[in-house]
């Protein structure tokens, strides 16, 4: 029997982050479901592991394909009407599945689902990022770009169709292929929809992108195509640009890097002097009422995720 949902797990040695993903799988209450991993050049017995111990997953290999070379051979062999995405090191809570299938049942025209998440440190505190939109938008592509609100895969159902018409994973991007994908979908007249539960708890051992400059250089060559292929948004292009040089010079001078983040804070005021400020000062505001309000997210996050 064809299974409802395909769950897409891109690996590369790290399997014990692995095995805590499978069991965030196998814990799931909906059980319509396929599991294929991708192996992508695993030196660490993922393999072997998996063939021994999980014989039920689908194990397909790959040779340094990267994630999203590793994903796109996963989505040829994906059979489901859904399509789920976890990386290895990230992990479901029991309701996941259930919540999101159910999400995207209630809303027929949307293309993909994405629910919230828990950022877990290599220390093990979970931090709740706030995807809020900071600004008004003319658009949820805009306010994409500016604000890349989806920060993993892993909170990310999508209906197969959608990737028949819009395509996979441009493999040539090694960060900011889901952005891309993202941003092609929305383009394309599709819409998200967000289900408002802490449903996934996301690794991130070492903070942001470690290779931020690579990343920088990606997205900056997303948004010229973005912007390029979607003229009508132009009069927001200062905006977007502006906003992304301000995060990229954050994470720049949060990791020292004064040579990268000093000419990012530059281009931010350059681009538009305007936006800069209001971008800077919203933020503050923002962060200076999260620091004044009482902590009683968590409690809430762990209940509505159970």
């Amino acid at each position: 029997m064809t299974p409802l949902v395909s769950i897409v797990v891109p690996t590369r040695n790290r399997l014990g982050s692995l095995q805590r993903a499978v069991a965030s799988i196998e814990a799931q209450r909906f059980r319509d479901f396929e599991v294929l991993v991708v192996d992508d050049g695993s030196t660490d017995g993922t393999a072997a592991w998996l063939h021994a111990q999980r014989p039920e997953i689908r194990v397909f290999a790959t040779e340094g394909s990267g994630a999203a070379g590793a994903r796109n051979r996963g989505l040829e062999q994906a059979r489901g009407e859904l399509i789920a995405f976890l990386d290895d090191d990230d992990a479901w809570q029991p309701s996941y599945l259930s919540a999101q299938v159910g999400h995207l049942e209630a809303h027929p025209n949307a293309a993909l689902c994405y629910a919230d998440h828990l950022e877990i440190d290599a220390a093990g505190r979970a931090s709740r990022p706030d995807t809020r939109a900071l600004l008004t938008y003319e658009s949820s592509l805009v306010r994409l770009l500016a604000e890349s609100f989806i920060h993993t895969l892993s909170v990310v159902v999508c209906r197969r169709a959608v990737l028949d018409r819009i395509g996979r994973f441009d493999e040539s991007l090694v960060i900011v292929h889901d952005l891309e994908w993202y941003a092609r979908i929305l383009a394309g007249g599709e819409s998200f929809v967000h289900l408002p539960r802490t449903l996934v708890r996301r690794a991130t051992p070492g903070g942001l992108v470690s290779q931020y400059r690579q990343w920088c250089r990606e997205e900056r060559a997303v948004l010229d195509r973005s912007f390029a292929d979607n003229p009508a948004h132009g009069k927001s292009e200062r905006l977007v640009r502006a906003y992304r040089s301000l995060f990229f010079a954050r994470v720049g001078l949060a990791s020292g890097d004064l040579l990268f983040g000093l000419p990012r804070l530059a281009e931010a005021f350059l681009t538009s002097p305007r936006w800069t400020m209001e971008i800077g000062a919203r933020r503050l505001l923002r962060r200076v009422r999260l620091q004044n309000a009482p902590e009683t997210w968590d409690a809430a996050a762990e209940v509505s995720a159970r």
